[in-house]
């Protein structure tokens, strides 16, 4: 999504970024379909929102538009709770009732989806992706463009290697490595299988 700068503090709807019209649904759209996101050269006063669910599509677009000068806006919805030393990078999107406990740092474009949560002096990397009711418990750590599948929890202390993906109703309860999937409880861990 795209928003133009009005005036302090305040934005508006310009409109979407798409591949393709057809994959936001048979809905009728609050706004325009602009261009593909890797063609759209953004505007001095233009803000985005990525608001992108798959990690190799998240990682291509965020990096297209951020060499060319994008810029993205942190969104936090009210319903969230943020610890006052908690440190939001730019781009981080909080969802309705998630929560970033005290110390959490989170780097740009980490997204909490509903109820997902972050203990005390947890550190999240770039892109990572927690679904619904996903957990990091304190001191946990996410590497750069992990993803939680819904109700996943990583247990105090433990390290997710970059790239890595949790299955949904999983524990990691032992630091695992790059390009991991982990499922089950405890979790077991194979390679990641990759299709590009």
């Amino acid at each position: 999504m795209l928003w133009q700068y009005v005036s302090n503090q305040e934005y508006r709807f310009k409109g979407f970024l798409a591949n393709d019209a057809g994959v936001v649904g048979e809905q009728p759209m609050p706004g325009p379909i602009l261009c593909e996101p890797e063609e759209y050269r953004p505007a001095a006063t233009d803000r985005l929102v990525l608001a992108i669910g798959n990690m190799t599509a998240r990682r291509r677009v965020t990096d297209a538009l951020v060499s060319r000068g994008a810029q993205f806006l942190t969104m936090v919805h009210p319903t969230a709770i943020v610890a006052h030393n908690a440190q939001l990078g730019h781009g981080v999107l909080l969802y309705p009732y998630s929560v970033v406990s005290s110390s959490a740092r989170l780097a740009d474009f980490v997204k909490l989806n509903y109820f997902a949560s972050v203990g005390h002096d947890t550190q999240l990397g770039r892109l990572c992706l927690l679904a619904p009711y996903a957990t990091v418990n304190g001191f946990g750590v996410l590497e750069d463009e992990v993803y939680l599948s819904t109700h996943a929890t990583v247990v105090p202390q433990v390290r997710v290697g970059a790239r890595s993906t949790v299955s949904a109703n999983s524990a990691v309860m032992q630091s695992v490595g790059s390009d991991s999937f982990v499922f089950g409880v405890p979790g077991r861990v194979v390679p990641h299988m990759r299709f590009h």
